[in-house]
C-alpha cells in the first residue's frame, strides 16, 4: 500500500501543486472512514492523499491495498525527498522483507493533517481534467 502524504510533501501553492498532481495521474484521494478526530463524529470521511495504486485510475480512491506506483523491482523510482513523508519514515527491515514505520500516525493520522486542506483538495480535484 503506498504510503501517505501531508500537504508539506506538495509545497506552496498548495492548490496549484495539487491540480498538477492529480493531473499527472499518479497521485490519489483516499479518505479516512468517520471523523479521524478523537470523541469527534462530525465528519463521515476526511480526505488524504497518497500515491495511485497500479492498476487504479480514479482519483477519489478508497483502497485497502495494492502496490504504489511509484514502487519497481529495484524500488522507489522517486528521489527520497519527493517521497511521500510516510515513506522517507521507513526502514527496511532486514532481508528485504517488509518495513519498520517509523512515522506512527498512519492513515488517521495523514487525515488529520489534511482536515485543514479539506476544501482546497476537493478544489483541486473539480480542476482535474
Amino acid at each position: 500500500m503506498p504510503g501517505e502524504c501531508f500537504p508539506e510533501d506538495f509545497g506552496e501553492p498548495l492548490l496549484e501543486n495539487l491540480i498538477e498532481a492529480f493531473e499527472s495521474g499518479n497521485w490519489a484521494i483516499d479518505w479516512w472512514e468517520g471523523d479521524p478526530r478523537r470523541n469527534k463524529d462530525k465528519l463521515e470521511e476526511a480526505y488524504y492523499i497518497r500515491p495511485r495504486i497500479k492498476g487504479v485510475n480514479r482519483l477519489f480512491d478508497p483502497s485497502w491495498g495494492g502496490e504504489c506506483i511509484f514502487l519497481k523491482k529495484k524500488g522507489c523510482v522517486l528521489p527520497p525527498e519527493k517521497r511521500p513523508i510516510s515513506c522517507r519514515l521507513l526502514e527496511p527491515k532486514p532481508k528485504g522483507i517488509d518495513c519498520i514505520n517509523h512515522n506512527g500516525t498512519g492513515k488517521r493520522g495523514s487525515a488529520l493533517v489534511w482536515l485543514p486542506f479539506t476544501n482546497i483538495i476537493l478544489e483541486a480535484s473539480r480542476k482535474n481534467k
